[in-house]
Formats: structure tokens, sequence, C-alpha cells
């Protein structure tokens, strides 16, 4: 009994966070729509509803197989605490024990979800070392990409040198070529003269 009590009032503050975060515009009915009577949920639905802790969307649906985010879940809790305390609201020593056992079916969860943050949160700060190195290295890998374009130019300028150098030298010898022939016909033509006059 204790257990679906507690199951009730936590269906019911789970589908308040979807209430106030699904809907710019809400409004306030007796009776959800899509919470049947027979439904294991729907007296405490009912009952926030009524005490104004809950509100239906337009449609007069409740929409409580949605899920909720804790921020939500903690303001309506907040704000049934706060009615208890400033004694707008009478509890008895029912809801008084339904709220302590929600405190303590919460903790398991909320050590749970502590831990997981705490792990998350190791996680976030390697993902960002390792960040920073990565970055790191995409600055000395693109400093070593730029020094290897300027090698590169460098050795482009070089080659464009030494090629007109070798154009230069190619014209250079086939002037050689041409006076060696020319040399050659001369020194033959010296000799077949010489020949020549030795023979008269």
């Amino acid at each position: 009994m204790k257990r679906n009590y507690f199951m009730k009032l936590a269906a019911g503050l789970l589908a308040l966070s979807v209430l106030l975060l699904g809907m710019a515009t809400l409004t306030l009915a007796a009776e959800p729509k899509d919470v049947p009577a027979d439904h294991w949920a729907y007296q405490a639905v009912k009952q926030l509803i009524d005490k104004g802790y809950l509100q239906l969307y337009q449609d007069q649906t409740f929409k409580g197989d949605q899920p909720v985010d804790r921020f939500t879940l903690a303001t309506v809790v907040a704000k049934i605490l706060e009615e208890i305390a400033s004694g707008a609201t009478g509890t008895s020593k029912e809801d008084v024990k339904v709220l302590r056992n929600l405190a303590n079916e919460l903790r398991e969860e909320l050590v749970k979800v502590i831990a997981e943050s705490n792990t998350y949160s190791k996680k976030t700060d390697e993902i960002k070392r390792s960040g920073q190195v990565l970055s790191e290295d995409l600055v000395i890998l693109t400093y070593e990409q730029q020094e290897l374009q300027k090698e590169v130019q460098q050795l482009l300028a070089d080659l464009k040198t030494v090629s007109e150098r070798v154009k230069v030298l190619e014209q250079e010898l086939a002037i050689l070529k041409k006076e060696n022939q020319r040399q050659r016909f001369y020194l033959v033509f010296a000799i077949i003269l010489g020949l020549a006059g030795v023979a008269q």
C-alpha cells in the first residue's frame, strides 16, 4: 500500500515536468482525459492537479508516459515542501512517511547520479586535455606544413634556376659543336692544302 502510494506520487511528480517543459500555454483541469479512473496513478495525478501542483495540456491530457528531468521534479518537490513548511498545507504522519520514503528512494539514485556526474566530469576533463594536446599538435603540424611548403617553393625555384642553366649550357654546347665542326673542317682543309702543296 505504501509502495503503491509512493509510486502514484512519483508518477504524478514525473508527469509535472513534462507539463512544465512541454507547453507554453497550460490550463487547469480536474479530469485528465488520458488517465482513466482505474489507472494505478489516477488518484495521485488527480490529487496533485486538484492541489495545483500539476496542470493539464490544453487538450485536457496529462501525458504521463513522457520523461521528466530532475530539475523539474526538484521544482515540484520544493514547492510541496515549501507549502508544508509554511503551514499552507497540512501534513499527516502518512504524508511525512511518504516524503521520507521518497527521499530514501531517491537517495540511492542521487548517489548514482552524482557518481555518474563525477565520472562524466572526469571524462570531460580528459577530453578537454586531449583536445588541448590535439590543438597543440595541430599548431605544430601547421607550422611544419608551412615550413615544408617553403622548402618545396625553394626547391621549385632552384629547379627552375637549374632548368634555365641547363638550357643555357645546351645552347653553349650546340655552339661549341658547331665551332668544333668548323675547326675540323678547317683542319681537314688545311691538311688537304698542305698535302696538295707538298705534292707539287
